[in-house]
């Protein structure tokens, strides 16, 4: 029993933050989602329960406690995520189709749009904390981190290596003398960015285990490990991750308005699971009609060939057998499917 109201039911998972549990509330005999706060936590929302009850609304796992147990533990109380986050529907290989990743970090920036409304940031924003609804739709969770904005409209640096900006980062770096005080909204802007990157190539932009990869991460283009996404889409996302604050979008609002303004390509093209003996595999779709784009290396050569088949005829495509050398593989994928159109 816990705070002599929840009882245990069972682990639902543990992080870098806390554990978190299925109680039942006795108090209003229902089923939640309870999270334990680590002990090596210093800020979290117990100062700030009766502000986070406010914010349930759309976009947002409704939250329905946040308090300290009678031996000094703080926890947070949420409606369980029956249908899992959007982690849980990442392929590392494919990611996740991309009309559906851009659907999803819209909804999460509107629910952010409402905690900084509030006067709070998130401040761990990635894949883990955004949850799918029984209709699809995504919602923002796990405002264990939550923090009350200062009158320059910061809080303390915190957040996950693989979601965090350059200049979060930094504080956590051996020899930093700044000050700590130093996420503001536009560092979120680069978590919602760091995991649109994520779902659509399938891996985070920051590697690495210590603070210094994330205050250093130079992330790869997004072409280079997705080829098949939109210029619109690549375009919004790298902006959203640039190492310089400035050059982000200065909202989730702002970063939500670009997805939904952006230019779409007339086929929306998808990575799927290879065909056999296949390096790499597209789907293309447009007005209900399919092509295939599959990438083999030529037996006995350094030479990949592009072959473009008509899903349902079979009947060779434009591009059909066009051909290049490792080095250009990405560069050529992407001048394929501008041709194929």
């Amino acid at each position: 029993m816990i705070a002599d109201r929840y009882q245990v039911l069972g682990r639902l998972g543990a992080g870098q933050h806390g554990e978190v549990w299925r109680v039942h509330d006795r108090n209003l005999d229902a089923e939640y989602a309870l999270k334990l706060l680590g002990p090596s936590q210093i800020a979290g929302p117990w100062a700030e329960a009766q502000l986070l009850n406010t914010l349930s609304g759309d976009f947002i796992l409704n939250i329905r406690n946040a308090d300290t147990t009678p031996e000094g533990t703080r926890y947070l109380v949420t409606d369980v995520a029956e249908h899992g986050s959007v982690a849980d529907r990442i392929d590392p290989s494919l990611g996740v189709p991309e009309e559906q990743a851009v659907s999803w970090i819209r909804e999460a920036c509107n629910g952010l749009a409402r905690v900084h409304r509030h006067g709070l940031l998130h401040r761990d924003i990635k894949p883990e904390n955004l949850f799918v609804t029984s209709s699809g739709r995504c919602v923002v969770g796990d405002l264990s981190l939550a923090g009350r904005q200062d009158a320059s409209g910061r809080v303390h640096a915190g957040g996950t290596l693989e979601t965090m900006a350059p200049e979060v980062g930094a504080v956590g770096v051996p020899g930093y003398r700044g000050p700590a005080e130093v996420y503001d909204v536009r560092s979120e802007v680069f978590s919602l960015g760091a995991t649109l990157y994520w779902l659509l190539t399938g891996r985070p932009p920051v590697t690495g285990v210590r603070y210094q990869d994330a205050a250093t991460a130079d992330p790869v283009d997004l072409w280079e490990l997705a080829p098949h996404v939109s210029r619109g889409t690549r375009d919004i996302t790298m902006k959203a991750i640039s190492r310089d604050p400035a050059s982000r979008y200065p909202n989730p609002s702002e970063l939500a308005a670009a997805l939904g303004g952006r230019r779409k390509p007339s086929r929306c093209w998808t990575r799927v699971a290879p065909h056999s003996g296949h390096e790499r595999c597209y789907e293309g779709i447009r007005s209900g009609s399919s092509l295939n784009l599959c990438v083999l290396l030529q037996p006995g050569t350094r030479e990949y060939i592009f072959q473009v088949r008509h899903s349902r005829a079979g009947r060779r495509g434009p591009e059909d057998a066009a051909t290049t050398m490792a080095s250009g593989l990405t560069r050529k994928i992407r001048s394929v499917i501008r041709a194929i159109g």
